[in-house]
């Protein structure tokens, strides 16, 4: 990472994690058969990444590319235990590959809509659920997911963490899943017009304000309820854009990070040591230097007793 903002003192070793972003238009599904013509384009794609960017570890697909935009019949909803989802699961085994999907999927009671995003690892198997918390206010009407954002064990000694798309507009998303441990952040999303400048600023946000490595993955093309730019980008911890996609065209992003860069960071950067500094407050001053106070725990004024 050339120009970094933060300095880290000593020398250690890390790995390349090869991350690659497609952006693609998927079809408006109105059934199954649409379904299996998206996720049969998904498995084309996957076979352009492994063929284009050899020993890629993980291939990230945007919001809403096995079923397109709403509004969403519920003829069109998956289980994940089905047969749609295995074809991709099957497909990141026989390409020894990781990879983020997302499923709009039915909720236990089997009639509300849940944007979930999904990891699978390259042995075929699903590691990682996180349903969209924050569905788009009006238009969207997922259900939305529990609190938290937990982080997954991926390769090259990534852990990974997802967001959905208007989850990203939200600051505290990002640091709910930097503080579950990730060291890599995945955005995907169905980012329409005219927020172009906005999903750049909060992906550019959310990676420097969390010193974070930010992997966003955005549509492309025009479904019956928006417009979406692409713009898929790759960030380093400073916030600075590794790779970007064009806009209004199908297109595959590549990037070399490391996750291990992030875990550096976190125990012995030099400055601005966010993570730390969020339990740590003032650790510069000389009554509590080296320690802060401990906000581990945050009491409001009003719980404080006298």
């Amino acid at each position: 990472m050339i120009g970094n903002t933060h300095a880290i003192c000593g020398k250690f070793e890390t790995e390349a994690l090869s991350v690659v972003c497609v952006q693609f238009p998927p079809e408006r599904c109105l059934d199954l058969e649409g379904v299996n013509r998206n996720i049969t384009s998904i498995m084309d794609w996957m076979e352009r990444a492994v063929n284009n960017f050899p020993g890629v570890d993980l291939i990230v697909f945007s919001e809403c590319s096995a079923q397109g935009g709403g509004p969403f019949c519920s003829g069109v909803l998956l289980d994940l235990k089905g047969p749609e989802v295995q074809l991709l699961k099957d497909k990141c085994k026989a390409l020894d590959v990781f990879a983020v999907f997302d499923i709009i999927t039915a909720d236990t009671q089997g009639h509300q809509a849940c944007n979930t995003a999904i990891i699978v690892n390259n042995q075929g198997e699903l590691i990682h659920e996180y349903v969209k918390m924050n569905p788009w206010i009006p238009e969207e009407p997922f259900y939305p997911g529990d609190f938290g954002c937990s982080a997954v064990a991926g390769p090259k000694g990534s852990r990974i963490a997802t967001i959905i798309c208007a989850d990203g507009d939200y600051p505290e998303m990002w640091r709910l899943a930097a503080r579950s441990g990730a060291n890599v952040i995945v955005r995907i999303a169905h980012y329409p017009v005219p927020w172009d400048h906005a999903w750049e600023i909060t992906n550019k946000a959310g990676a420097y304000c969390n010193q974070i490595y930010v992997v966003s993955c955005n549509t492309v093309g025009y479904d019956d309820t928006s417009v979406n730019f692409g713009n898929s980008m790759i960030l380093n911890p400073d916030g600075g854009i590794i790779a970007q996609a064009p806009t209004g065209i199908p297109w595959m992003i590549k990037a070399d990070i490391y996750p291990g860069l992030v875990d550096k960071m976190r125990t012995d950067s030099v400055t601005n040591n966010f993570l730390w500094s969020y339990n740590h407050r003032g650790a510069s001053h000389p009554e509590v230097a080296g320690v802060g106070r401990d906000t581990s725990v945050y009491q409001a004024p009003s719980q404080i007793k006298s």
